[in-house]
């Protein structure tokens, strides 16, 4: 849900409705609908931060990847599903501490949070073919 149903929703269930009872009713009221909206905030804030999953198929074929970009924004789920083609190679990104190998005509599916804002360059760490260490992209997280 978003923040504005979220506080929509607050306010129709707690706000339309009057305690009953004296004053120390109404401050108890007024104590339990305040830390109940800021629940609610907190909630909406935290599901926000969290961010959406997005899925990627990379191919490593004749020494590049596809797509040799890949763009994300930060907290984001990232899903990708690497495919080697003609020899085996790896999907490599230091700043993540991500290093998967395929074999030839193989693929492996996995997913890390992209919680580090910046630009980070994927790699082949392979030396079974020269080609390797020229297979590069871009992993952009804003």
């Amino acid at each position: 849900m978003e923040r504005e149903s979220y506080l929509s929703v607050f306010f129709s269930v707690f706000l339309w409705s009057e305690p009953k009872g004296g004053p120390m009713a109404r401050r108890q009221w007024t104590v339990f609908a305040t830390l109940s909206a800021a629940v609610v905030c907190l909630v909406a804030a935290a599901a926000q931060e969290q961010g959406t999953t997005r899925e990627f198929k990379v191919v490593g074929s004749h020494n590049a990847f596809q797509p040799s970009t890949i763009e994300v924004h930060r907290n984001d789920l990232v899903k990708i599903n690497f495919t080697a083609e003609d020899i085996a190679h790896s999907f490599t990104v230091d700043g993540y501490r991500i290093s998967k190998r395929a074999g030839i005509g193989q693929s492996v599916t996995f997913e890390f949070r992209a919680d580090q804002s910046g630009t980070f360059t994927y790699y082949c760490n392979l030396s079974q073919d020269d080609g390797c260490k020229n297979m590069k992209g871009q992993l952009v997280v804003r």
